[in-house]
């Protein structure tokens, strides 16, 4: 099954800002921007039907391709479909629309995001003004 990553909920209300493998999360953006890396090189996402949304634990993943949907970059990408999202890891004080960045994310290609979204607002408009001035 394929899915926009936007129809996709977030289990978690936060995440953090880098992988296991300690990368950070806007910098996978970057490497899939650029074409360092493929969508496919990326493990897929699991999904699971919650009240008629489809919710995943894979957040910092799912923050990678909404990021790329956003700009426009990725239309819809592969799932796998599981049973259940553990209970624990439904954290979720937004049913999923969202998510909050412990730290910043890192890239290049997020700052292509901030600028063009500088009129709206989200959660993590005002975790990211922290770093940029911090990085000016």
């Amino acid at each position: 099954m394929r899915l926009r990553p936007s129809k996709i909920r977030y289990s978690q209300d936060s995440i953090s800002n880098r992988f296991c493998d300690g990368e950070l999360i806007g910098e996978v953006l970057d490497d899939l921007c650029d074409k360092r890396i493929r969508k496919r090189d990326i493990p897929m996402i699991e999904v699971a039907l919650v009240n008629g949304k489809w919710y995943t634990a894979d957040n910092r993943r799912l923050w990678v391709f909404r990021k790329l949907e956003e700009l426009g970059k990725c239309r819809k990408i592969p799932v796998d479909e599981i049973d259940e999202i553990p209970p624990y890891k439904m954290t979720t004080q937004n049913n999923g629309k969202d998510v909050r960045v412990r730290g910043y994310p890192g890239g290049e290609w997020i700052r292509e995001l901030e600028s063009s979204s500088s009129d709206s607002s989200s959660s993590d408009d005002e975790f990211y003004d922290q770093f940029r001035k911090i990085r000016m």
